[in-house]
């Protein structure tokens, strides 16, 4: 019975490596001659016919060598690998043994007071963190003032703002000019020397701009009425009374400078006025003083001048 059994395993090879080893014997070789050809290890080969699946390497290298092996003996080797995969997955099925389940161990199971008192713990610690959020964000609070608490305390007054302190007088700029409201002589020359810029009659509605490069010039008129002193548009007091004699009116800038400034003040304070005359200013010299027309002993003894012939105009001394 049981040669039976081996003569048909013999004939009809269960698995590859007994397909292996019996086209083998039928070609005569040893497992010596084949590791020669295929370089596979001895060891390797005998494990392959033997079936033996602890003593191969792993599955793709093992495929590998019954290609190899199979091929040696030119037999189809894809197929003998293929086979040989199904196998060995067939065979690690078989053997294959689930890991049996292992119950918790009830001693690592929290207990339920554990349990409560580390929701207690977080509850608190989320608590912490929602306070200080709230009392760190400002405007959060001031929102909730303002929604809770209504504050019906009056407002304070805010305090007057102080009244503007007035400008102080500015200072006139401009050309110094002389300009005529009606025909009138006048002269117009340096204190201190010959110098004379204009010495004529000066038509109604003409004005003499005094030049730039004066250095102390004076005014000469004996008709104070006729004319106007000007500092660019700023008009200067009158130079003297009506029909006196005007002999040394200073036309330098400061001088003027002064008279405007002194008017100015004198419209803020009226009572600190004056009659603005410059040439009866008790506090200046004589020969800025206004003298009645004729009586000028100065002016005798310049001699007069006689004005154009077809103006018709009164003789100035």
């Amino acid at each position: 019975m049981s040669e039976g059994a081996d003569d048909d395993r013999g004939l009809f090879p269960r698995n590859v490596g007994e397909q292996l080893a019996a086209e083998r014997a039928r070609q005569q070789l040893e497992l010596s001659d084949v590791a020669a050809r295929t370089r596979i290890p001895l060891r390797h080969l005998e494990a392959i016919e033997s079936g033996e699946r602890e003593g191969l390497p792993a599955l793709p290298y093992s495929a590998g060598f019954v290609k190899s092996y199979a091929t040696m003996l030119g037999l189809d080797g894809q197929a003998l690998s293929r086979a040989f995969r199904d196998e060995v997955g067939d065979a690690q099925r078989a053997h294959f043994e689930p890991e049996a389940y292992e119950p918790v161990d009830p001693n690592r199971i929290p207990s339920r007071l554990l349990a409560m008192i580390a929701l207690g713990v977080a509850l608190l610690l989320g608590m912490a963190y929602l306070l200080l959020r709230f009392e760190g964000d400002s405007s959060d609070l001031a929102r909730l003032a303002a929604d809770t608490v209504q504050d019906n305390r009056p407002i304070p007054a805010r305090p007057a703002a102080p009244a503007p302190v007035p400008a102080g007088p500015v200072a006139p700029t401009g050309p110094i000019s002389v300009t005529a409201t009606e025909d009138v002589w006048i002269k117009i020359s340096e204190r201190d020397s010959a110098m004379t810029y204009f010495m004529d009659v000066l038509v109604a509605g003409q004005s003499f701009t005094l030049p730039d490069n004066a250095v102390d010039p004076i005014l000469r008129t004996g008709r104070p009425q006729s004319l106007k002193v000007l500092i660019g548009t700023t008009e200067l007091p009158p130079v003297g009374k009506p029909d006196q004699l005007v002999r040394f009116y200073s036309l330098k800038r400061d001088v003027l400078v002064s008279i405007v400034m002194e008017a100015a003040a004198a419209a803020a304070d009226p009572a600190n006025a004056t009659d603005g005359n410059v040439a009866d200013t008790p506090d200046l010299p004589e020969a800025f003083r206004s003298t009645p027309s004729g009586s000028d002993p100065v002016g005798d003894r310049i001699g007069s001048v006689e004005p154009a012939p077809d103006a018709g105009r009164r003789r100035e001394p």
